[in-house]
């Protein structure tokens, strides 16, 4: 019981580390990723440092080419407002 005590807690310590303004770019990450979508690559989700989390079910590797082909060019507007916003923020180095 304590264990699931703890998980829970570390779960919820985890959630409220994102700010609204991460919270805003995953979800427009989440929505472009899905946009770059394949017959055999699906997107799952959106991890908190803003990296798309896939699943491939029978690809000949060319589909994860292709997704990160598409991924790259749709993230980039979405990465280069926030990192307007939040210059200082974890992933806007370089960008």
């Amino acid at each position: 019981m304590r264990y699931l005590y703890g998980l829970g807690l570390l779960t919820l310590a985890a959630c409220s580390t994102v700010t609204p303004s991460q919270n805003a770019r995953n979800d427009n990450l989440f929505a472009a990723a899905k946009t770059c979508q394949t017959g055999s690559l699906v997107v799952t989700g959106i991890s908190v440092d803003g990296t798309p989390e896939t699943r491939t079910m029978g690809s000949g590797g060319s589909d994860r080419q292709d997704f990160d082909k598409c991924y790259a060019e749709k993230s980039t507007p979405i990465w280069k407002a926030y990192c307007g916003k939040e210059p200082g923020a974890s992933g806007c180095a370089g960008r």
